[in-house]
């Protein structure tokens, strides 16, 4: 960065790891697949991922880092990609990236809906990674919760200071391995609007807040969800299957 008089953007979230014993854990997650990684930045994690996997393109937003990273990863495997990864679009199988902080849920949605993504090695805040993972009824849990854990396996496999990055940011991050275990369906479709509609009033009687808010009917409703539950009680099964009914009507 000194060699090229570039300082990192606070705007676009950029913290470069810099940390081996992550950078190692990263590689041990991934598989030998064409991979997308979302943000390059200075290639500290690129330049050994390329070597790891059948083929790795990288969409970087900032082309000042385009410019450095194409400079110091030379390989045919390797094509970096100016662009916005929420408007690119991936189409591979394997995704790697420490995500940007300022769009991390709007990427992890778009990792949720791309069916062509079957694995995504994740580096993350470390509160967002506790969210992935919530159980029902903490403080935790809510829409990023049920959509994530009804698509995919979650596991957090290290917790990383933050130290491990240039600049240092302000908190913890986590490494998170999905793996995808559901394909994203008109079903999951209606999960995110039965998440939107329930959790705007998540400690509320859930099913009377569904009886206002959805176009279910009372015994339906009644069969469902247990009368005593509050919306962040309820199990991801319970918002699956609301939305197996709202699918069907």
């Amino acid at each position: 960065m000194k060699r090229n008089g570039i300082r990192p953007s606070k705007k676009l979230s950029q913290n470069f790891v810099v940390n081996p014993r992550l950078i190692t854990s990263i590689l041990s997650l991934t598989s030998n697949e064409d991979t997308i990684e979302i943000g390059c930045g200075i290639g500290t994690l690129t330049i050994f991922l390329v070597n790891r996997v059948r083929s790795l393109a990288c969409i970087e937003y900032d082309e000042r880092m385009i410019k450095i990273v194409s400079n110091i990863v030379r390989s045919p495997r390797f094509i970096p990609v100016k662009g916005d990864a929420l408007t690119t679009g991936v189409g591979r199988p394997q995704v790697v990236s420490n995500l940007p902080y300022h769009i991390t849920s709007d990427i992890l949605i778009m990792i949720a809906r791309d069916n062509s993504i079957s694995k995504a090695v994740l580096t993350l805040q470390k509160e967002v990674g506790e969210r992935l993972v919530a159980k029902a009824g903490t403080e935790s849990y809510g829409r990023l919760t049920v959509i994530a854990q009804l698509l995919f396996n979650i596991r957090i496999t290290g917790v990383y200071p933050p130290s491990s990055f240039i600049p240092r940011p302000k908190v913890e991050s986590s490494l998170v391995l999905l793996e995808r275990i559901r394909d994203y369906d008109k079903v999951v479709e209606k999960v995110e609007h039965v998440t939107r509609a329930l959790f705007s009033q998540r400690r509320r009687n859930a099913r009377r807040v569904a009886e206002s808010r959805l176009n279910i009917s009372t015994e339906v409703l009644t069969r469902i969800i247990p009368s005593d539950k509050r919306v962040f009680e309820l199990e991801p099964e319970v918002f699956l299957a609301l939305a197996e009914e709202l699918a069907n009507t």
